[in-house]
């Protein structure tokens, strides 16, 4: 059972970042809207675990530049 509505530590479990990632979202920056992917319950801040994935998937992201090697160069063992 996935349960929609957890708490700002919850989150930080279940996506393996810091709890102060969603603090800085939901505060005063705004960057995530307030009623949509997060609200207040109770005096907890609650996220909206469903919410939130369809946010980031929706969130334009530049191509990373690191991690990877580039299509044409082959690992050799």
């Amino acid at each position: 059972m996935s349960t929609r509505w957890v708490t700002v530590q919850k989150a930080a479990e279940l996506t393996g970042l810091p709890a102060t990632f969603f603090d800085e979202r939901t505060g005063r920056s705004g960057r995530w809207p307030e009623g949509k992917v997060w609200k207040w319950f109770e005096g907890r801040k609650l996220i909206d675990s469903q919410a939130l994935d369809n946010f980031i998937d929706r969130a334009v992201c530049p191509p990373s530049t690191r991690g990877r090697k580039k299509a044409d160069q082959t690992c050799r063992a």
